[in-house]
């Protein structure tokens, strides 16, 4: 082989090698890249996440029983501080047991009647504040900061399928125990939160005697 050819295939290997090892630093340029990207993506996320969780909303719920058959429930935004508003606000009464309707009888409700029926010692006022005709739920509605609203409610009958029980024995099953809440709230720039409450009726005479006597 001519020395001109030698040479010439030692540079052809030499510029494939100098290709070849660009190459690999070229990938690991663009590993640590995306390293870079992958780590400050992650850390953007848990910084939302923080945000959101320490912006999760407080409410002060209060139901009072103004007569022997319906309630006057207030839902106000309490905090926290950096929460200035709620855009929509999305409440509904749970039922006293997750799994209600889950367990089917023959010759029974069907699981769709028993899920319409609000099984709680009050519902809302159908037609009132955009209530639902089970009374379940009312109109989305939007609160700011240290604000409230408030919402008519009824007590609650036993199922028309239940031809044993009465609405003595209805009452005495709830007596004592909470309306059960669920909100769903949203707020532009965050995700959705999701907030479970219980909340025990009080009676204006409940209400009264809280109260501190004149002079005290």
């Amino acid at each position: 082989m001519e020395k001109v050819e030698i040479w010439s295939a030692i540079g052809t290997v030499a510029s494939a090698l100098a290709a070849f090892f660009a190459l690999v630093v070229a990938y690991f340029a663009y590993r640590a890249g995306q390293t870079s990207a992958d780590s400050t993506a992650a850390l953007t996320r848990i910084e939302t996440r923080r945000i959101w969780a320490e912006t999760i909303p407080q409410f002060r719920i209060l139901i009072q029983a103004e007569a022997d058959t319906y309630a006057l429930m207030r839902v106000e935004l309490v905090g926290p501080p950096n929460l200035d508003r709620l855009d929509e606000i999305q409440i509904s009464i749970r039922d006293d047991y997750h799994a209600r309707g889950a367990s089917q009888v023959a010759g029974g409700p069907t699981a769709e009647e028993v899920a319409n029926h609000v099984w709680g010692p009050y519902r809302f006022r159908r037609g009132i504040d955009g209530g639902s005709e089970n009374g379940r739920t009312v109109a989305p509605f939007r609160l700011p900061l240290g604000e409230g609203s408030y919402f008519a409610m009824d007590r609650q009958f036993p199922p028309p399928w239940n031809k044993s029980g009465t609405e003595t024995s209805w009452r005495r099953e709830y007596e004592g125990k909470p309306v059960r809440l669920l909100l769903r709230c949203m707020r532009e720039g965050f995700g959705p939160w999701t907030v479970p409450v219980e909340v025990f009726v009080t009676s204006l005479q409940e209400e009264a005697t809280s109260l501190p006597a004149e002079g005290a």
